[in-house]
């Protein structure tokens, strides 16, 4: 008995989704029937059943005579349009390319004995810092051999500096109708400080030809340059001015003393220290500058009177950073700076909550507690 209700039971189930799944239900008329009671039994109004069975309207219903019932139940399956069909296509298209280019923007590098991050960056053609950001384990632990490390593909990097650079070269200057002006579209990336540069004007002469623009600079905004100015004005802001002359720094030492302060990344902060047992701020710099024979002093406060202090920017890798983080102006923390951007510049420095580490003047903390850079290696 079981089983038999199971079967019936499945056998309704099946019915009830073949029903579903028709757009008119076929029912043959039984003894005592009428369309008022089909209506009822399916739901409907007598006017949905004379709407697909006109000739039974005014007509007595026989038995067995077939009558069409619309099912509310079904559902149509919607065809996508041929514009939706053909974005689908050019979505898959692009998504393969996506992932093909994914998969080619980075190689993967197996560490050597004896390699180091200096060695590596030389190698792919690439600087430290994009080593570290690429590979953030770098920042917890020192490099070590057979450890895996992901290299941006140059060539890929390249091709779309490239492209990059024939879109920015067709939108970059256009010249203004009047005589001591022309227009600087901007373009993806550009801060006020690499336009600044790239005039020989300063910032805040950018400002006062614009005064509509606020901290943001919006992509495709058409900033106005003074064309007298560029060619070499006399009324030049102060800020654009260097009044005496600034030492060059020696980059080939930058580069092997950064290298050496890379080997500790990941090194945790110890008050007093300068070995690679653990750092403080000014033991990191200590320990590095004795690889090139020079002796800063012991404290940071004291490096801050060494050498020559650099507007930011002048700055160059190698020189050092100084920080007033307990408040005021008094210098209390020193890194040395390892890359220099547009308005952006990164230093190595030994934290005392996460070691020895890389970290960026953008970081809001550091733009509160910036005091100087000093040149403390000339040619």
């Amino acid at each position: 008995m079981m089983k038999v209700f199971k079967i019936v039971s499945l056998l309704a189930l099946v019915f009830s989704v073949q029903v579903q799944a028709q757009k008119i239900i076929k029912h043959k008329i039984k003894s005592g029937e009428s369309i008022y009671g089909l209506a009822l039994k399916y739901d409907l109004t007598e006017k949905e059943i004379y709407a697909v069975n006109p000739k039974t309207k005014g007509a007595l219903l026989q038995l067995g005579q077939v009558v069409n019932i619309p099912n509310k139940k079904y559902k149509e399956k919607s065809k996508p349009s041929k514009k939706t069909l053909l974005a689908s296509k050019v979505s898959d298209k692009d998504n393969g390319k996506k992932e093909t280019l994914v998969e080619n923007k980075f190689i993967k590098h197996t560490v050597t004995a004896k390699e180091t991050l200096y060695s590596i960056a030389k190698k792919y053609g690439v600087t430290m810092e994009v080593l570290c950001e690429m590979n953030p384990e770098l920042k917890t632990s020192n490099l070590k051999k057979g450890a895996v490390l992901k290299i941006p593909n140059q060539e890929i990097v390249k091709e779309q500096s490239n492209q990059q650079s024939v879109e920015n070269e067709e939108k970059v200057v256009v010249k203004d109708t009047f005589s001591n002006e022309l227009i600087h579209t901007v373009a993806p990336k550009e801060t006020l400080f690499r336009i600044s540069k790239q005039y020989g004007v300063s910032v805040e002469d950018i400002k006062k030809w614009n005064p509509e623009i606020d901290k943001e600079l919006p992509i495709g905004y058409a900033l106005k340059i003074k064309k007298t100015t560029v060619q070499g004005n006399e009324n030049t802001s102060e800020d654009s001015v260097v009044t005496e002359d600034i030492p060059a720094g020696n980059l080939s030492k930058a580069e092997f003393l950064i290298e050496k302060a890379f080997r500790f990344l990941g090194t945790r902060y110890r008050r007093g220290g300068d070995t690679g047992a653990g750092f403080d701020c000014s033991g990191l710099m200590f320990h590095t500058f004795k690889n090139i024979n020079m002796f800063l002093p012991r404290s940071s406060h004291e490096m801050a009177n060494i050498g020559v202090k650099i507007d930011k920017a002048h700055a160059q890798k190698g020189d050092l950073i100084f920080f007033a983080t307990f408040g005021g102006r008094r210098v209390s923390h020193v890194g040395m700076i390892t890359e220099v951007l547009d308005d952006e510049i990164k230093f190595i420095h030994s934290a005392t909550n996460s070691g020895v580490i890389v970290s960026s003047t953008k970081e809001p903390y550091y733009v509160r507690t910036f005091v100087q850079i000093n040149r403390v290696i000339s040619q």
